[in-house]
C-alpha cells in the first residue's frame, strides 16, 4: 500500500532467459512453468503487486511471446508495459528495464525481480518498504541462504550494518546470497554505456562493477526465496510455498 507522499512504484520483471535447465516438452518457456499451480511471472506479478507496484515493466525475449498473451488474459492491479527483445546477457536486459523505467526521469527506486524467485507473503513488500530507509544505496539487494543454488551470488555485509562489501569469490564463506529481487534507483545508469563497451555479460559482473566503483550497494535479508532453476527446485518451492501459507 501507498504510503501518504510516497511516489507510485514503478518495478520490472527479467524473464528474457532462456531457462534451459527447466524446458521440457511440456514446459518450454520459463515463466510459464508452474509451482503450486501458479506459472512463476504469476508468482512474482502477485508479489509486485502485494508490494502496491502502480506499474510493472517485463522484458522477455523474441520467443517468449505465449508469455505476453499468457499474462494479458489475466487482470492485475498495476499498468503492465512489455519489452520484448531478445538481449546478449542479464545485465542488458537488466539495463534495458532500468532505462524504460526511468525514461521520464523518474530515479527510482524502482522493484525489480528475476522471473524464477518464488517468495513468501509479503516478502517483496516487506524488502521495498526497508529498501526506502535506504536513500543512500544505489543498489538494494534482496538476500537469503545460498541453500541449494548451483551458482549463488554470494554476499557479505559490514558486521552490523548493511552496506555490502563484498560479492562473488570475495564473499567466499558467507551465508547470505542474493535472492533475485532488488532495489534499484536510476544513477546506476552512468555506468551502463561504459558496462556495454567492457563487454560485461552478466548482472552479477555488473553488481561487481558497481561495487569496485564506490557506489553504495546495500543488503537486506528477507525471508526465504526459492530459486526455481532446476526441475528439483519446483518441489522445494511448492513445500515452501504450503509451509507458508
Amino acid at each position: 500500500m501507498k504510503a501518504p507522499g510516497q511516489k507510485l512504484l514503478r518495478a520490472g520483471v527479467l524473464a528474457a532467459g532462456q531457462g534451459e535447465r527447466l524446458r521440457s516438452p511440456t514446459n518450454p518457456l520459463k515463466p510459464l512453468v508452474k509451482v503450486d499451480g501458479r506459472t512463476l511471472i504469476e508468482h512474482v506479478l502477485i508479489s509486485l503487486g502485494d508490494a502496491g507496484a502502480a506499474e510493472v515493466v517485463v522484458i522477455i525475449n523474441e520467443d517468449s511471446i505465449a508469455v505476453r498473451d499468457h499474462v494479458v488474459a489475466s487482470r492485475w492491479p498495476f499498468t503492465l508495459r512489455w519489452i520484448v527483445e531478445t538481449t546478449p546477457s542479464s545485465m542488458h536486459s537488466f539495463l534495458r528495464l532500468v532505462e524504460t523505467l526511468a525514461a521520464d526521469g523518474d530515479d527510482g527506486p524502482f522493484l525489480l525481480s528475476t522471473v524464477d524467485t518464488v517468495a513468501g507473503p509479503q516478502a517483496y513488500a516487506q524488502f521495498m518498504a526497508e529498501a526506502r530507509r535506504h536513500p543512500e544505496a544505489a543498489v538494494t539487494l534482496a538476500l537469503t541462504s545460498p541453500g541449494t543454488d548451483e551458482k549463488p551470488l554470494l554476499v557479505r555485509c559490514a558486521p552490523g550494518n548493511s552496506r555490502v562489501l563484498a560479492l562473488g569469490a570475495a564473499a567466499t564463506g558467507s551465508a547470505q546470497a542474493t535472492a533475485g529481487v532488488y532495489a534499484i534507483r536510476a544513477s546506476i545508469l552512468r555506468e551502463a554505456d561504459a558496462a556495454r563497451r567492457e563487454g560485461i555479460d552478466a548482472l552479477r559482473s555488473f553488481l561487481g562493477r558497481l561495487l569496485d566503483r564506490g557506489y553504495h550497494l546495500a543488503g537486506i535479508p528477507i525471508n526465504q526465496a526459492i530459486d526455481v532453476d532446476r526441475p528439483d527446485d519446483i518441489q522445494a518451492a511448492e513445500e515452501f510455498l504450503r509451509s507458508t501459507a
